[in-house]
């Protein structure tokens, strides 16, 4: 289902999913862990923020087709197979990213959903979907936080 991080009701939701999630929690596909899979969300929510620098990986299907099925919370298929790879520069597992704590993850993934409601002006474009308004960024940071809630079944 289609939602958006600006969404008043939707961010209490997350945040509920989240706090169920424990050091231990075993997702259902993947090589995340659960702290892992909470600090590669925040780390994909800074994209919003121009933090990371990330090269223009777009072509035609993924800032169309693909976009599409994000932005819409539709999930990809292959998932469950761990056919879906994450960008380099947010492979916390790949790229030896540290960790904290889950609860300081929590508390930091909390803190970037927090600065992504509260500013008004985020990135204009995104490393493989192209050009994305503020609300595209609101749906992408519900979709991908969904996705992967899910992965770990909270």
């Amino acid at each position: 289902m289609k939602h958006s991080i600006f969404e008043p009701e939707v961010k209490p939701l997350l945040f509920k999913r989240v706090d169920k999630l424990k050091a231990d929690t075993k997702g259902k596909w993947g090589k995340l862990n659960a702290t892992q899979m909470i600090r590669h969300l925040s780390e994909a929510n800074r994209m919003a923020f121009s933090e990371i620098p990330m090269p223009d990986r777009s072509n035609l299907l993924t800032r169309t087709l693909i976009k599409w099925m994000f932005l819409n919370n539709i999930k990809p298929p292959g998932r469950e197979k761990g056919k879906i790879h994450t960008f380099p520069e947010v492979d916390v597992v790949g790229s030896g990213i540290a960790v904290e704590d889950i609860e300081s993850e929590k508390k930091r993934y909390k803190a970037t959903v927090d600065r992504l409601i509260n500013t008004p002006v985020l990135s204009e474009s995104h490393t493989a979907f192209g050009k994305m308004s503020r609300e595209d960024w609101g749906h992408l940071a519900y979709a991908h936080a969904d996705y992967h809630l899910t992965q770990f079944g909270v």
